[in-house]
């Protein structure tokens, strides 16, 4: 089994898609309204501004939401987002020579999975930040989130759960968080505002 792994978010399109899910499906036209208390708690910046200001947008955006708020979010989506033709090419070109796509990202996995449906790409397999549920409903809270060391690790089971054995041949993501598992394939490449360039890890 040949496999290529592939980022989402500012690797196979230009923006982060999170702001799209957020907006989508509470249907706000701001969010920043929603994360302005943040700047006045000192956890803030001891936890790390990014990470505060996402896990505040998660438990506001998306508790008490269905999986189908997802997809049709995803859906809605696909018609926002703007692809990088130039790595999306590369994506088909491996995908006619025999490989396998994963696609491993830090954005929701039901999200994404639509996504990528909707635009009718060749992904075999969506990995990514799995949403905590009571039920069939999210609660607004995740557990680890699909990146950096974490994409190893969620790769890695899969691979363990369901016994494959493959070769990874290319991996592409953006520096520096998707270092890691960039340096599982046999080639990596980097891609920085839209370029693609060889990188050795």
């Amino acid at each position: 089994m040949k496999l290529a792994l592939f980022d989402f978010d500012e690797t196979l399109i230009r923006e982060n898609s999170l702001g799209v899910l957020f907006k989508e499906v509470t249907k706000k036209r701001f969010l920043f309204p929603d994360v302005l208390p943040l700047f006045f708690r000192a956890k803030t910046y001891s936890q790390g501004i990014k990470f505060s200001i996402k896990r505040r947008l998660y438990k506001r955006c998306l508790v008490n939401v269905k999986e189908e708020q997802l997809t049709s979010a995803g859906r809605v989506a696909a018609a926002r987002l703007n692809p990088l033709d130039n790595v999306v090419e590369r994506l088909h070109k491996l995908h006619e020579q025999g490989y396998t796509i994963w696609i491993v990202t830090a954005t929701p996995t039901p999200f994404v999975k639509s996504i990528v449906d909707t635009w009718q790409w060749p992904i075999a397999k969506v990995i990514g930040t799995e949403l905590n549920k009571n039920g069939n409903i999210y609660t607004g809270e995740f557990g680890a989130e699909c990146m950096r060391e974490e994409k190893v690790k969620r790769i890695q089971k899969v691979i363990d759960d369901e016994q494959l054995r493959p070769s990874i041949g290319a991996a592409y993501g953006n520096l520096p968080v998707d270092i890691p598992m960039m340096s599982l394939a046999a080639e990596s490449y980097a891609v920085t505002h839209g370029r693609v360039s060889a990188y050795r890890c």
